[in-house]
């Protein structure tokens, strides 16, 4: 009897830790959909301006690593900004950063150093990284 009621203890903890892991990795997905719809946003903002002259360009940090620091860097145009560019980066990298924290995530810790220059190139944005 006492094994059974061990057994019956076991398995009942199994389940609702099955559960709450199932639950978890739902919810873990469902978070990380907003923020891809977030970034896909961003991006879609950031490349509906073609680039012709690369002074009316700037780039600005996207994302945020577990460990600090920015996860990139994306080019946008100045004329953007009146579109809520900027504060569209800084809701996103904001849930990036609860992200990492609510799931504990890690990540490596290198400093990634932000681009020198936007260049304009067919008509699209490119960052320039000269070290």
């Amino acid at each position: 009897m006492k094994s059974a009621i061990h057994l019956f203890s076991m398995i009942t903890f199994l389940f609702l830790f099955s559960c709450d892991k199932t639950n978890l990795d739902s919810e873990k997905a469902q978070d990380q959909l907003e923020l891809d719809k977030m970034l896909q946003k961003i991006t879609e903002l950031a490349n509906s301006v073609e680039c012709n002259n690369s002074n009316d360009w700037n780039f600005i940090a996207l994302g945020e690593k577990a460990c600090g620091g920015p996860k990139g860097y994306i080019a946008f145009s100045k004329t953007v900004i009146k579109d809520g560019f900027e504060d569209l980066v800084k809701e996103y990298n904001e849930a990036d950063i609860a992200f990492n924290k609510k799931y504990k995530l890690i990540s490596d810790c290198m400093l990634l150093l932000p681009p020198s220059m936007v260049s304009c190139k067919d008509g699209k944005a490119e960052l320039i990284y000269k070290y």
